[in-house]
Protein backbone atom coordinates (compact mmCIF):
# COMPACT_ATOMS: atom_id res chain seq x y z
CA UNK A 1 0.00 0.00 0.00
CA UNK A 2 1.41 3.15 -1.21
CA UNK A 3 2.07 6.38 1.27
CA UNK A 4 -0.39 8.15 -0.61
CA UNK A 5 -3.41 5.79 -0.04
CA UNK A 6 -2.03 5.08 3.27
CA UNK A 7 -2.89 9.42 4.06
CA UNK A 8 -5.83 8.92 2.16
CA UNK A 9 -7.29 6.32 4.29
CA UNK A 10 -6.17 8.03 7.58
CA UNK A 11 -7.93 11.26 6.42
CA UNK A 12 -10.86 9.31 5.40
CA UNK A 13 -11.16 8.06 8.49
CA UNK A 14 -10.94 11.11 10.64
CA UNK A 15 -13.60 13.14 8.76
CA UNK A 16 -15.91 10.01 8.84
CA UNK A 17 -15.46 9.70 12.61
CA UNK A 18 -15.55 13.57 12.99
CA UNK A 19 -19.32 13.27 11.02
CA UNK A 20 -20.27 10.84 12.62
CA UNK A 21 -19.92 12.80 16.28
CA UNK A 22 -21.77 15.66 14.45
CA UNK A 23 -24.47 13.67 13.52
CA UNK A 24 -24.46 11.70 17.03
CA UNK A 25 -24.38 15.19 18.90
CA UNK A 26 -27.46 16.94 16.27
CA UNK A 27 -29.20 14.16 17.01
CA UNK A 28 -29.25 14.27 20.29
CA UNK A 29 -30.51 17.36 20.39
CA UNK A 30 -32.94 16.52 18.42
CA UNK A 31 -33.91 13.82 20.60
CA UNK A 32 -34.09 15.87 23.95
CA UNK A 33 -35.68 18.76 22.07
CA UNK A 34 -38.76 15.68 20.68
CA UNK A 35 -38.77 14.97 24.53
CA UNK A 36 -39.39 18.58 25.71
CA UNK A 37 -41.97 18.95 22.90
CA UNK A 38 -44.04 16.01 23.25
CA UNK A 39 -43.98 16.32 27.27
CA UNK A 40 -45.37 20.00 26.71
CA UNK A 41 -47.83 19.24 24.48
CA UNK A 42 -48.88 15.99 26.03
CA UNK A 43 -49.35 18.00 29.59
CA UNK A 44 -51.51 20.74 27.89
CA UNK A 45 -53.80 17.97 25.64
CA UNK A 46 -54.03 16.31 29.29
CA UNK A 47 -55.39 19.66 31.34
CA UNK A 48 -57.38 20.34 27.77
CA UNK A 49 -59.34 17.50 28.28
CA UNK A 50 -59.31 16.87 31.98
CA UNK A 51 -61.37 20.42 31.91
CA UNK A 52 -63.40 19.17 29.22
CA UNK A 53 -64.72 15.81 30.93
CA UNK A 54 -64.92 18.09 34.48
CA UNK A 55 -67.05 20.38 32.31
CA UNK A 56 -69.24 17.77 30.88
CA UNK A 57 -69.84 16.09 34.17
CA UNK A 58 -70.96 19.56 35.72
CA UNK A 59 -73.74 20.39 32.71
CA UNK A 60 -74.57 16.33 33.09
CA UNK A 61 -72.97 15.41 29.76
CA UNK A 62 -72.00 11.72 28.71
CA UNK A 63 -70.23 9.76 26.21
CA UNK A 64 -72.03 10.98 23.23
CA UNK A 65 -71.21 14.72 23.68
CA UNK A 66 -67.58 13.94 24.88
CA UNK A 67 -67.54 11.98 21.55
CA UNK A 68 -68.76 15.21 19.44
CA UNK A 69 -66.30 17.74 21.55
CA UNK A 70 -63.35 15.18 20.63
CA UNK A 71 -64.95 15.22 16.95
CA UNK A 72 -65.00 19.07 16.96
CA UNK A 73 -61.39 19.58 18.32
CA UNK A 74 -60.13 17.25 15.67
CA UNK A 75 -55.80 16.05 16.28
CA UNK A 76 -53.79 17.45 18.88
CA UNK A 77 -50.68 17.92 17.83
CA UNK A 78 -47.81 15.73 19.53
CA UNK A 79 -50.81 13.15 20.78
CA UNK A 80 -52.74 10.42 19.91
CA UNK A 81 -56.17 10.51 21.68
CA UNK A 82 -58.87 7.55 22.05
CA UNK A 83 -62.45 7.36 23.25
CA UNK A 84 -63.42 3.91 24.62
CA UNK A 85 -67.03 3.29 25.41
CA UNK A 86 -67.57 0.83 28.50
CA UNK A 87 -67.67 -2.06 26.56
CA UNK A 88 -63.61 -1.33 25.08
CA UNK A 89 -64.82 -0.38 21.44
CA UNK A 90 -63.13 2.71 20.42
CA UNK A 91 -65.99 5.32 19.95
CA UNK A 92 -63.30 7.56 18.69
CA UNK A 93 -59.87 8.33 17.49
CA UNK A 94 -57.76 11.11 16.10
CA UNK A 95 -57.44 11.36 12.68
CA UNK A 96 -54.22 10.98 10.38
CA UNK A 97 -52.23 14.68 10.47
CA UNK A 98 -51.98 15.97 7.59
CA UNK A 99 -48.47 17.68 8.22
CA UNK A 100 -45.91 15.71 6.16
CA UNK A 101 -49.27 12.85 5.26
CA UNK A 102 -47.64 9.88 3.74
CA UNK A 103 -44.10 10.22 5.29
CA UNK A 104 -42.89 8.50 8.09
CA UNK A 105 -38.62 8.80 8.99
CA UNK A 106 -36.74 5.72 9.24
CA UNK A 107 -37.70 2.77 11.44
CA UNK A 108 -34.66 2.62 13.21
CA UNK A 109 -34.24 6.28 13.72
CA UNK A 110 -37.35 6.84 14.96
CA UNK A 111 -36.94 4.31 17.81
CA UNK A 112 -33.88 6.20 18.65
CA UNK A 113 -35.54 9.13 19.02
CA UNK A 114 -38.49 8.04 20.95
CA UNK A 115 -38.79 9.81 24.16
CA UNK A 116 -40.21 7.82 26.98
CA UNK A 117 -43.30 9.04 28.17
CA UNK A 118 -46.44 7.24 29.55
CA UNK A 119 -49.53 7.38 28.22
CA UNK A 120 -52.88 9.08 30.42
CA UNK A 121 -56.35 7.88 31.20
CA UNK A 122 -58.89 9.79 32.42
CA UNK A 123 -62.14 8.00 33.70
CA UNK A 124 -65.77 9.31 32.41
CA UNK A 125 -68.90 7.38 33.50
CA UNK A 126 -68.92 4.11 31.73
CA UNK A 127 -65.85 5.26 29.12
CA UNK A 128 -62.70 6.44 29.32
CA UNK A 129 -60.29 8.52 27.68
CA UNK A 130 -57.22 7.39 26.43
CA UNK A 131 -54.37 10.26 25.81
CA UNK A 132 -51.04 8.76 24.25
CA UNK A 133 -47.63 10.60 23.78
CA UNK A 134 -47.63 10.46 19.62
CA UNK A 135 -44.10 12.58 18.63
CA UNK A 136 -44.15 10.71 14.95
CA UNK A 137 -44.35 14.02 12.95
CA UNK A 138 -41.64 15.66 15.29
CA UNK A 139 -39.30 12.75 14.74
CA UNK A 140 -39.84 13.10 10.61
CA UNK A 141 -38.89 16.93 11.51
CA UNK A 142 -35.64 15.45 12.79
CA UNK A 143 -35.19 13.28 9.97
CA UNK A 144 -35.40 16.11 7.74
CA UNK A 145 -33.00 18.53 9.38
CA UNK A 146 -30.38 15.65 9.48
CA UNK A 147 -30.57 14.78 5.91
CA UNK A 148 -28.97 17.98 4.33
CA UNK A 149 -26.74 17.74 7.31
CA UNK A 150 -25.03 14.62 6.25
CA UNK A 151 -25.43 14.80 2.75
CA UNK A 152 -23.20 18.33 2.98
CA UNK A 153 -20.70 16.02 5.31
CA UNK A 154 -19.94 13.34 2.77
CA UNK A 155 -20.01 15.51 -0.02
CA UNK A 156 -17.42 17.87 1.81
CA UNK A 157 -15.63 14.52 2.65
CA UNK A 158 -16.01 13.36 -1.34
CA UNK A 159 -14.15 17.19 -2.48
CA UNK A 160 -11.83 16.94 0.02
CA UNK A 161 -10.20 14.16 -0.45
CA UNK A 162 -10.29 14.27 -4.24
CA UNK A 163 -8.15 17.45 -3.55
CA UNK A 164 -6.39 15.84 -1.24
CA UNK A 165 -5.31 12.84 -3.63
CA UNK A 166 -4.68 15.41 -6.25
CA UNK A 167 -1.95 17.42 -4.33
CA UNK A 168 -0.63 14.17 -2.40
CA UNK A 169 0.26 12.82 -5.64
CA UNK A 170 2.05 15.86 -6.49
CA UNK A 171 3.98 16.89 -3.25
CA UNK A 172 4.38 12.75 -2.46
CA UNK A 173 5.63 11.84 -6.04
CA UNK A 174 9.56 11.82 -5.01
CA UNK A 175 9.42 10.56 -1.86
CA UNK A 176 7.84 7.77 -3.41
CA UNK A 177 10.31 7.58 -6.17
CA UNK A 178 12.73 7.85 -3.08
CA UNK A 179 11.18 4.82 -1.33
CA UNK A 180 10.83 2.80 -4.54
CA UNK A 181 14.90 3.60 -5.34
CA UNK A 182 15.81 2.71 -1.52
CA UNK A 183 13.76 -0.52 -1.63
CA UNK A 184 15.29 -1.37 -5.14
CA UNK A 185 19.01 -0.40 -3.16
CA UNK A 186 17.93 -2.40 -0.17
CA UNK A 187 17.31 -5.67 -2.33
CA UNK A 188 20.47 -5.21 -4.27
CA UNK A 189 22.50 -4.61 -1.07
CA UNK A 190 20.81 -8.23 0.24
CA UNK A 191 21.68 -9.39 -2.92
CA UNK A 192 25.27 -8.40 -2.77
CA UNK A 193 25.65 -9.41 0.57
CA UNK A 194 24.57 -13.07 -0.51
CA UNK A 195 26.95 -13.07 -3.48
CA UNK A 196 29.60 -11.95 -1.21
CA UNK A 197 28.61 -14.60 1.34
CA UNK A 198 29.21 -16.88 -1.40
CA UNK A 199 32.86 -15.78 -2.79
CA UNK A 200 33.73 -16.41 0.59
CA UNK A 201 32.21 -19.95 0.57
CA UNK A 202 33.62 -21.02 -2.44
CA UNK A 203 37.01 -19.64 -2.04
CA UNK A 204 37.41 -21.65 1.50
CA UNK A 205 36.04 -24.93 -0.27
CA UNK A 206 38.42 -24.33 -2.89
CA UNK A 207 41.24 -23.91 -0.31
CA UNK A 208 40.24 -27.29 1.50
CA UNK A 209 40.18 -28.76 -1.93
CA UNK A 210 43.45 -27.62 -2.65
CA UNK A 211 45.00 -28.33 0.52
CA UNK A 212 43.41 -31.75 0.66
CA UNK A 213 44.42 -32.76 -3.37
CA UNK A 214 48.15 -31.16 -2.10
CA UNK A 215 48.26 -33.47 0.61
CA UNK A 216 46.58 -36.89 -0.67
CA UNK A 217 48.53 -36.67 -4.04
CA UNK A 218 52.05 -34.27 -4.13
CA UNK A 219 51.97 -35.39 -0.34
CA UNK A 220 51.89 -38.99 -0.52
CA UNK A 221 53.86 -38.73 -3.60
CA UNK A 222 56.82 -37.14 -2.00
CA UNK A 223 56.72 -39.52 1.24
CA UNK A 224 57.10 -42.69 -1.84
CA UNK A 225 60.07 -40.83 -3.86
CA UNK A 226 61.86 -40.08 -0.05
CA UNK A 227 61.29 -44.25 0.34
CA UNK A 228 62.40 -45.08 -2.72
CA UNK A 229 65.54 -42.79 -2.89
CA UNK A 230 66.41 -44.15 0.37
CA UNK A 231 66.11 -47.67 -0.38
CA UNK A 232 68.18 -47.01 -3.70
CA UNK A 233 71.54 -46.77 -1.88
CA UNK A 234 71.08 -50.04 0.24
CA UNK A 235 69.98 -52.25 -3.34
CA UNK A 236 71.23 -53.61 -6.04
CA UNK A 237 71.38 -52.36 -9.81
CA UNK A 238 68.90 -53.98 -11.26
CA UNK A 239 66.24 -52.86 -7.97
CA UNK A 240 68.12 -49.25 -8.44
CA UNK A 241 67.09 -49.27 -11.97
CA UNK A 242 63.68 -49.95 -10.67
CA UNK A 243 63.82 -47.80 -8.30
CA UNK A 244 64.78 -44.65 -10.60
CA UNK A 245 61.69 -45.65 -13.29
CA UNK A 246 59.38 -45.63 -10.31
CA UNK A 247 61.16 -41.99 -9.09
CA UNK A 248 60.06 -41.05 -12.99
CA UNK A 249 56.61 -42.67 -12.83
CA UNK A 250 55.90 -40.60 -9.86
CA UNK A 251 57.40 -37.23 -10.94
CA UNK A 252 55.59 -37.46 -14.50
CA UNK A 253 52.46 -37.87 -12.33
CA UNK A 254 53.52 -34.88 -10.02
CA UNK A 255 53.74 -33.03 -12.84
CA UNK A 256 50.30 -33.55 -13.99
CA UNK A 257 48.39 -33.21 -10.84
CA UNK A 258 50.25 -29.99 -10.46
CA UNK A 259 49.53 -28.62 -14.35
CA UNK A 260 45.56 -29.59 -13.37
CA UNK A 261 45.57 -28.06 -9.85
CA UNK A 262 47.30 -24.71 -11.81
CA UNK A 263 44.91 -24.78 -14.43
CA UNK A 264 41.82 -24.68 -12.55
CA UNK A 265 43.02 -21.94 -9.71
CA UNK A 266 44.29 -19.84 -13.04
CA UNK A 267 42.67 -21.16 -16.49
CA UNK A 268 44.93 -21.10 -19.62
CA UNK A 269 42.08 -18.68 -21.03
CA UNK A 270 43.77 -16.02 -18.70
CA UNK A 271 47.00 -16.10 -20.84
CA UNK A 272 45.58 -16.24 -23.55
CA UNK A 273 41.89 -15.61 -24.04
CA UNK A 274 40.43 -17.85 -26.83
CA UNK A 275 37.29 -19.23 -25.39
CA UNK A 276 36.89 -21.80 -27.61
CA UNK A 277 40.28 -23.32 -27.09
CA UNK A 278 39.36 -23.03 -22.88
CA UNK A 279 36.12 -24.87 -23.74
CA UNK A 280 37.57 -27.53 -25.75
CA UNK A 281 40.61 -28.16 -22.99
CA UNK A 282 37.80 -28.44 -20.39
CA UNK A 283 35.90 -30.59 -21.83
CA UNK A 284 38.82 -33.03 -22.90
CA UNK A 285 39.81 -32.82 -19.54
CA UNK A 286 35.86 -33.55 -18.13
CA UNK A 287 35.37 -36.31 -20.81
CA UNK A 288 38.40 -38.05 -18.59
CA UNK A 289 37.83 -37.31 -15.42
CA UNK A 290 33.88 -38.70 -15.79
CA UNK A 291 33.93 -41.21 -18.65
CA UNK A 292 30.28 -41.74 -17.27
CA UNK A 293 29.10 -38.56 -19.14
CA UNK A 294 28.77 -38.14 -22.65
CA UNK A 295 29.43 -34.77 -23.14
CA UNK A 296 28.68 -32.98 -26.72
CA UNK A 297 30.31 -29.78 -27.57
CA UNK A 298 29.40 -27.31 -30.44
CA UNK A 299 31.49 -24.41 -31.05
CA UNK A 300 30.06 -21.33 -33.62
CA UNK A 301 31.55 -18.30 -34.83
CA UNK A 302 34.92 -16.51 -33.75
CA UNK A 303 35.50 -16.66 -29.81
CA UNK A 304 39.02 -15.84 -30.10
CA UNK A 305 38.50 -12.25 -29.58
CA UNK A 306 35.71 -11.58 -26.92
CA UNK A 307 38.18 -9.93 -24.37
CA UNK A 308 39.85 -11.35 -21.15
CA UNK A 309 36.47 -10.21 -19.12
CA UNK A 310 33.84 -11.91 -21.02
CA UNK A 311 35.90 -14.87 -21.76
CA UNK A 312 36.57 -15.62 -18.64
CA UNK A 313 33.07 -14.83 -17.44
CA UNK A 314 31.51 -17.44 -19.82
CA UNK A 315 34.67 -20.04 -18.69
CA UNK A 316 33.64 -19.77 -15.61
CA UNK A 317 30.01 -20.10 -16.24
CA UNK A 318 30.44 -23.35 -18.15
CA UNK A 319 32.45 -24.80 -15.09
CA UNK A 320 30.01 -24.06 -12.65
CA UNK A 321 26.54 -25.38 -15.32
CA UNK A 322 29.04 -28.79 -15.76
CA UNK A 323 29.40 -28.78 -11.64
CA UNK A 324 25.89 -28.14 -11.33
CA UNK A 325 25.15 -30.90 -13.70
CA UNK A 326 28.00 -33.19 -12.16
CA UNK A 327 26.61 -32.76 -8.41
CA UNK A 328 22.49 -32.28 -8.66
CA UNK A 329 21.13 -33.46 -12.07
CA UNK A 330 22.09 -37.54 -12.06
CA UNK A 331 21.93 -36.50 -15.98
CA UNK A 332 23.85 -39.32 -18.20
CA UNK A 333 23.98 -36.70 -21.22
CA UNK A 334 25.25 -32.87 -21.23
CA UNK A 335 24.98 -30.62 -24.51
CA UNK A 336 26.99 -27.47 -24.59
CA UNK A 337 26.38 -25.62 -27.35
CA UNK A 338 28.18 -21.88 -27.54
CA UNK A 339 27.50 -19.18 -30.18
CA UNK A 340 28.84 -16.18 -31.21
CA UNK A 341 26.91 -13.92 -33.75
CA UNK A 342 27.56 -10.22 -34.54
CA UNK A 343 25.35 -9.08 -31.53
CA UNK A 344 25.92 -10.99 -28.77
CA UNK A 345 27.29 -14.61 -27.33
CA UNK A 346 24.86 -17.50 -26.40
CA UNK A 347 25.84 -20.43 -24.02
CA UNK A 348 23.30 -23.15 -23.42
CA UNK A 349 24.42 -26.16 -21.49
CA UNK A 350 21.78 -28.58 -20.97
CA UNK A 351 21.16 -32.06 -19.34
CA UNK A 352 18.93 -35.64 -19.17
CA UNK A 353 18.92 -35.36 -15.86
CA UNK A 354 15.91 -34.75 -13.07
CA UNK A 355 14.95 -30.89 -14.36
CA UNK A 356 15.10 -28.63 -11.42
CA UNK A 357 16.63 -30.45 -8.95
CA UNK A 358 19.70 -28.17 -9.27
CA UNK A 359 17.66 -25.20 -7.77
CA UNK A 360 16.12 -27.47 -5.02
CA UNK A 361 19.57 -27.90 -3.72
CA UNK A 362 22.59 -26.08 -3.10
CA UNK A 363 23.69 -25.11 -6.98
CA UNK A 364 21.08 -22.32 -6.57
CA UNK A 365 23.73 -20.21 -4.81
CA UNK A 366 26.32 -21.27 -7.56
CA UNK A 367 23.65 -20.09 -10.19
CA UNK A 368 23.48 -16.62 -7.97
CA UNK A 369 26.67 -16.46 -8.41
CA UNK A 370 26.27 -16.61 -12.23
CA UNK A 371 24.08 -14.06 -12.41
CA UNK A 372 26.01 -11.70 -10.67
CA UNK A 373 29.10 -12.29 -12.62
CA UNK A 374 27.18 -12.23 -16.26
CA UNK A 375 24.87 -9.29 -14.99
CA UNK A 376 28.12 -6.70 -15.20
CA UNK A 377 28.24 -7.53 -18.41
CA UNK A 378 24.73 -6.88 -19.43
CA UNK A 379 23.93 -10.22 -20.02
CA UNK A 380 20.76 -12.40 -18.75
CA UNK A 381 21.51 -15.80 -17.39
CA UNK A 382 17.78 -18.13 -17.51
CA UNK A 383 17.59 -21.17 -15.43
CA UNK A 384 14.90 -24.05 -15.14
CA UNK A 385 13.44 -27.44 -16.61
CA UNK A 386 14.12 -27.90 -20.34
CA UNK A 387 11.15 -28.78 -22.73
CA UNK A 388 12.20 -31.95 -23.36
CA UNK A 389 13.37 -32.77 -20.21
CA UNK A 390 16.42 -32.47 -17.81
CA UNK A 391 17.59 -28.91 -16.74
CA UNK A 392 18.87 -26.33 -19.22
CA UNK A 393 21.28 -23.24 -18.40
CA UNK A 394 21.13 -20.15 -20.88
CA UNK A 395 23.07 -17.15 -21.06
CA UNK A 396 22.98 -14.06 -23.31
CA UNK A 397 26.21 -11.87 -23.02
CA UNK A 398 25.54 -8.15 -25.50
CA UNK A 399 29.11 -7.72 -27.71
CA UNK A 400 30.63 -4.15 -27.03
CA UNK A 401 33.87 -2.70 -26.27
CA UNK A 402 32.98 -2.28 -22.65
CA UNK A 403 33.23 -5.97 -22.29
CA UNK A 404 36.31 -6.53 -23.16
Amino acid sequence: MSLRLRLNLLVAMLNLGFLVALCALLAGEHRKSIEEETEAAHRVAVQLLGTAVQTSRLLGGGAPDMAAFLQSLGRVRGNEIRFRAGDGRIAYSSPPSSYKAGREAPEWFARLMQPRLEATVIGLPGARLEILPEPSRSILDAWDSLLPVIGLGFAFVIVLHALLWFLLRHLLQPTEADARRLVATTRELADQRAVSRLVHERVEEERKRVARELHDELGQSLTAIRLIATSLGRGEPAAQSQGIAKISEIAAGLYDSVHRIVRELRPAVLEQPDLAAAVDDLAREWRTRHPELVLDTELEGDLGDLGETTTLALFRAVQEALTNVLKHAAATRVALRLVRDEAEVRLDVTDDGCGGASLATGSRHGLAGMRERIAALGGTVQAGPAPEGGFRVSITVPLSGANS
